[in-house]
């Protein structure tokens, strides 16, 4: 061969040598590519861990990767692996995993000295721990420990060929660069799994925090509406629900009935038989109010030994009658008491408001109603007592 003929094959071997770095380089590039692509918010850390894989394989001229992850025992765990021939399958074999100690093997050394491991030929390596069968034992194998943003182990990047003394310079140098991003990727995801955790605890606190503070308001919303002794609503509810008894008086022209109403002589049993047993009392009287209105119609415990009760959509002539019932059952109730046997009357003023009465251009306000049903009670207490009278009626008995 003549000097021309050469340097003609050594030129020509030249070119072969570059192009086999560009496919090198733009396969490496791809692989890297792919992986800086997987989204890192899968829900499974397996899953993401064999589609790195899959994207390093997919490029790479390696028979096998794997990945051998520090489970809770402190062990290296294979939990995913993939080869050229699993590539194209949608579903992981699932195999028993491998398990290896710390320091054990090329991938525990690879863990315990946070140093790439390159074993360029197994059958010979005393790294390598050989297998029961020898043909499926592989020729070279490079073990690369991941790690987290703050150097904390995650595990070993696993990868082998066949063949033995078959990973290159370039492949070491691609291989550390992959491990960083990987490393990165799951960072990443459990960064994320952990803040999105947080997120559903402290969430779910604030929630119940809320229902928690809702129900002490509706609790004490409620004590501040009730009479704790008899079980009544108290004045404040009056109050506020007689508001919306005007207001549909007014828009609707309804009749309704305003009864103010004072057990006799209260204060006197209170001083002969103690106010325990007057705390019975008005526990019993309010007990056979409950029995004598309606769901719709409102009675409170005003005060001492007063109740008011507002009968809705109710005339006049109505509202005496149920004032007269009521007036007749307080009066049925007897306790006993030391061998005595107590009962007791009461005295009632009601004032009627009907819809289709138009007494003034001007309805009165709450107080003033109960101030005319005042009224009308002092006029019961005045002529007997044991009345119902009405305000604007003459005295009569009724008895």
């Amino acid at each position: 061969m003549n000097q021309h003929s050469a340097d003609s094959q050594d030129a020509k071997l030249a070119g072969f040598g570059m192009q086999d770095l560009l496919i090198d380089l733009v396969n490496a590039l791809s692989a890297v590519k792919q992986l800086s692509e997987i989204d890192y918010q899968v829900d499974d850390e397996k899953a993401l861990i064999r589609q790195a894989l899959a994207s390093l394989i997919q490029y790479q001229d390696m028979e096998r990767c794997s990945f051998f992850i520090v489970d809770s025992e402190g062990l290296l765990s294979n939990v995913a692996g993939i080869s050229v021939r699993e590539l194209g399958n949608t579903e992981p074999n699932v195999d028993r995993p491998l398990r290896f100690k710390v320091g054990e093997g090329l991938i525990g050394a690879a863990a315990a000295t946070g140093v790439l491991q390159h074993c360029q030929n197994c059958h010979e390596d005393k790294r390598f721990e050989k297998t029961g069968n020898v043909n499926q034992s592989p020729g070279s194998i490079i073990s690369v420990p991941v790690f987290t943003f703050n150097r904390t182990l995650i595990g070993v990047l696993n990868v082998s060929h066949p063949q033995a003394n078959y990973f290159s310079d370039w492949h070491i140098r691609l291989l550390e660069v992959y491990k960083n991003i990987l490393g990165q990727l799951i960072t990443t995801r459990r960064l994320v799994q952990q803040m999105e955790q947080q997120i559903a605890l402290r969430t779910a606190e604030l929630e119940s925090l809320v229902a928690e503070t809702n129900q002490l308001k509706d609790h004490f919303a409620s004590m501040s509406m009730h009479d704790q002794l008899t079980g009544l609503h108290n004045r404040r509810y009056f109050y506020d629900q007689v508001e919306v008894v005007i207001a549909h008086h007014k828009r609707y022209k309804t009749s309704f009935c305003l009864l103010v109403m004072d057990i006799d002589h209260f204060k006197v049993i209170n001083d002969r038989f103690g106010h325990l047993f007057g705390d019975q009392v008005l526990t019993g009287v309010a007990n056979a109010l409950k029995r004598q209105v309606r769901n719709t119609d409102i009675l409170v415990r005003f005060g001492g030994e007063e109740f008011v009760a507002i009968f809705t959509n109710t005339r006049c002539d109505s509202g005496k009658t149920f004032a007269e019932r009521i007036r007749q059952e307080i009066k049925a109730l007897e306790w006993s008491i030391d061998k005595e046997v107590v009962n007791l009357t009461l005295s009632i003023g009601l004032y009627c408001l009907n819809g289709d009465l138009v007494q003034s251009e001007q309805t009165p306000d709450i107080d003033q109603m109960i101030n005319y049903a005042d009224a009308a009670l002092y006029q019961a207490k005045a002529s007997g007592r044991d009345k119902t009278i009405v305000f604007g009626e003459a005295c009569s008995d009724q008895g």
